[in-house]
C-alpha cells in the first residue's frame, strides 16, 4: 500500500513540474504559448518613422508653484560698530529714504599729522548717525537699547516697503529654458483675485528661509556661488502690484513665459535627442539612408523644439529618434525581476 501511496505522490510532482514549465514557456513565447503573437509583436524594434521638417511657432511657458512673501528691503547696517547712543525711530515706523534712525558712537580717529599726545587729547569716540537706506517701514530692530554695542557689520535693523512679492522656485533642469530674462509673468493667487501681470524682479540662488537675491544671475554658473547649489535650483521673484490684495504666506501660481519665436525650424522633441542648446538628429535622405547630424536648438514647449542650426525646411528627420546606444542597456535587471515576479504571481 505504502508503495503505491509514493508512486502516486511522485506522479503528482512530475504533473506539476511539467504544469509550471509550460507555464514558463508560456510566460517566455515558447511554442504553444498563448499570446505568442501579440509577445513577438512587442518585441520588435520598432524604429521612428521619417518626418518633414517644417516653420512653425513655439511658445514656451513655465507654470510654477509661488509664495507671496512681504519684500525684504534692504539692511541698515553699523559698518563699524560702536555704542548705540540714540534712537530717532523704532520698529513699525515708517521712513523716507535717508531719515536718521540709530546714532552710534565709534572710536575716533587720529586727524592726519597729529602725533600720539596730541590724538589722545582729542574725542575718545565719533558719533555718526545711520540712515534709511530705502523708503518704507522699519523692521527687525528687535530689543534695541541705548548702551548696547553693536559688533562691526552688525544688521540693527532693515528698511522694506509695504510691498509683496511672488517667490517661486525654479527646478534645477528647467533652468535651461531660462536664457534670458522673461519677457512676461501673470500670477494666480489660489482662490484669490483674478490672474495678473508680475513685474520680474531677479534670479537668484535658492536658499531656505531667504529672499531671492536682487542681482544677476547666471543659471549655468557651475561651482559659482549664483549656480543654485546642490541641485537645488533657484528662486523667480516677481513684484506683486500694489491694487492686489494679497497676505503674506499665500499660495499661487506663476505663468512665466520664457520666450516665443514665430515662423522658424521646428521639430517634434521625440525626434532629437537632448532638449537644450544642442541636439542630435538622425537625418534621412532620398534614398532611405540614416545620418547623424548635430543641431543648435532654442526655445521648447514640451512638444516642439526650436533648431536654430543644423537644419532645413524640407530634410525629413527619424520620429521618435533612436535610443542612444550608450544609454540602451539590453538586460535590465528590473524588467527581469517583473517577469520573475508575474511568473510566481501566475503559478
Amino acid at each position: 500500500m505504502k508503495k503505491w501511496i509514493i508512486i502516486g505522490a511522485a506522479l503528482t510532482l512530475v504533473l506539476a513540474l511539467l504544469g509550471s514549465g509550460y507555464l514558463l514557456l508560456s510566460r517566455l513565447g515558447g511554442t504553444g504559448a498563448e499570446g505568442d503573437e501579440s509577445l513577438n509583436e512587442a518585441s520588435v524594434d520598432v524604429g521612428g518613422a521619417p518626418v518633414e521638417v517644417e516653420l512653425g511657432t513655439v511658445s514656451s511657458l513655465l507654470v510654477l508653484d509661488a509664495t507671496v512673501q512681504p519684500e525684504p528691503g534692504k539692511a541698515l547696517k553699523a559698518n563699524k560698530g560702536g555704542t548705540v547712543t540714540h534712537l530717532w525711530l523704532d520698529n513699525g515706523d515708517t521712513v523716507e529714504n535717508g531719515a536718521p534712525i540709530v546714532n552710534v558712537a565709534v572710536p575716533a580717529e587720529p586727524a592726519a599729522g597729529e602725533d600720539e599726545e596730541g590724538a589722545a587729547a582729542g574725542p575718545a569716540t565719533t558719533e555718526i548717525t545711520l540712515y534709511a537706506p530705502t523708503a518704507g517701514t522699519i523692521k527687525g530692530m528687535g530689543d534695541l537699547q541705548v548702551g548696547d554695542v553693536l559688533e562691526p557689520g552688525a544688521k540693527v535693523a532693515s528698511v522694506a516697503p509695504d510691498e509683496f512679492r511672488a517667490v517661486a522656485t525654479v527646478p534645477a533642469n528647467d533652468l535651461y529654458r531660462l536664457y534670458d530674462d522673461p519677457d512676461d509673468i501673470m500670477l494666480k493667487i489660489d482662490k484669490g483675485p483674478p490672474a495678473t501681470a508680475c513685474e520680474f524682479i531677479g534670479l537668484g540662488a535658492a536658499e531656505e528661509g531667504a529672499a531671492p537675491v536682487e542681482e544677476e544671475f547666471d543659471p549655468f554658473a557651475g561651482e559659482s556661488e549664483g549656480g543654485g547649489g546642490g541641485g537645488a535650483g533657484a528662486e523667480l521673484s516677481c513684484r506683486v502690484p500694489s491694487d492686489l490684495r494679497v497676505f503674506d504666506g499665500v499660495q499661487g501660481k506663476l505663468s512665466v513665459s520664457t520666450g516665443e519665436a514665430e515662423d522658424v525650424v521646428v521639430v517634434p522633441v521625440t525626434a532629437v535627442r537632448g532638449t537644450a542648446e544642442e541636439g542630435q538628429v538622425i537625418v534621412v535622405d532620398e534614398s532611405g539612408s540614416e545620418e547623424p547630424r548635430e543641431v543648435s536648438l532654442g526655445l521648447s514647449d514640451g512638444q516642439l523644439v526650436e533648431v536654430t542650426e543644423g537644419l532645413s525646411v524640407g530634410e525629413s528627420i527619424l520620429d521618435p529618434v533612436p535610443l542612444d546606444p550608450r544609454f540602451d542597456v539590453p538586460g535590465d535587471g528590473d524588467e527581469d525581476e517583473e517577469l520573475e515576479d508575474e511568473f510566481w504571481m501566475g503559478g
